[in-house]
């Protein structure tokens, strides 16, 4: 699979996700936002949610450290986890927000249409699979038989028990996920806004008039046309577009404007529940140094 239609499987994903995360009660409206920046590229944006979810460090250092709990989960099976930590700096989005409210950067669209260049995950090596017979098997996952090799399969298998034990020093009723709950929420949110959808509709009018038919701007990278190989001369032309649209319609800083502002909102009202978020995020961390140490 290209990034292409990767990149609009993703943002199913995150539609179909959203609803785990809802916040309890949403009956504000549309929320003011004030004067609207002029934004042209999208990479280096923050948004307010993102004081609440882990940093890239924590983020990493946790996913190492979870991979590490698990070859020693499975060792005690006598049963080998052969799995690299991958680095997901090195391909995909360069950030949160690059490619959030679609592409941004002309030169990349001029290079490889909807691609990521170098950053496509479709051009890097693929990942080691661990080869695991059928007791390994049942020792990472918990399917399967009770007991391997006289010991007791734990409950849900060494993936279960190394969340668990990532987890287990969060303070009790703390949710280490409702940042990145928010943000899949903010973003379906701020799609169905009035402003967002007129920013939609002129950049819709805005590509029309270059010859080029598209409801909003994500059909474009999910366009079948464009879903495999090197980027065509015909990709390249209505990524350029689209990006040019962007920019004279100032979709990206309308979206970003009503996507802050859905989170800012949220943030405001739970600010005790978003305070004890960050207490989660950091036992994480605390629990992942210390296995890593």
């Amino acid at each position: 699979m290209s990034f292409r239609r990767g990149a609009a499987a993703v943002l199913v994903a995150v539609l179909v996700t959203a609803g785990c995360g809802t916040p309890a009660a949403d009956d504000g409206g549309e929320p003011e936002i004030g004067d609207v920046p002029v934004i042209a590229d999208a990479s280096d944006l923050k948004l307010p949610v993102q004081d609440y979810m882990p940093t890239p460090e924590q983020a990493k250092r946790i996913g190492v450290a979870q991979i590490e709990l698990i070859k020693r989960c499975m060792a005690r099976f006598g049963k080998a986890y052969d799995v690299d930590p991958v680095d997901g700096d090195a391909y995909g989005p360069r950030s949160l927000t690059d490619r959030r409210y679609g592409i941004t950067d002309l030169e990349l669209a001029r290079a490889d249409g909807y691609g990521l260049g170098d950053r496509d995950p479709a051009r890097q090596p693929e990942a080691k699979r661990p080869a695991l017979d059928a007791d390994a098997e049942t020792v990472l996952g918990g399917d399967g038989r009770s007991e391997v090799n006289g010991q007791k399969v734990p409950e849900g298998g060494c993936l279960a028990e190394a969340g668990r034990n990532l987890n287990a020093e969060i303070p009790e009723g703390a949710d280490y996920r409702r940042g990145t709950d928010l943000q899949e929420w903010s973003f379906k949110k701020s799609r169905e806004d009035s402003r967002v959808r007129n920013a939609f509709v002129a950049w819709s009018r805005c590509m029309a008039e270059a010859g080029y038919s598209y409801a909003d701007p994500f059909a474009p990278a999910g366009d079948p046309a464009f879903a495999e190989g090197k980027a065509s001369a015909q990709e390249t032309a209505v990524a350029v577009a689209d990006v040019g649209c962007k920019q004279r319609t100032n979709l990206v800083g309308i979206f970003y404007t009503v996507e802050s502002a859905y989170q800012t909102r949220e943030i405001d009202k739970e600010s005790n529940n978003f305070d004890a978020t960050l207490d989660a995020i950091a036992a994480r961390d605390r629990v992942a140094a210390a296995a890593l140490s």
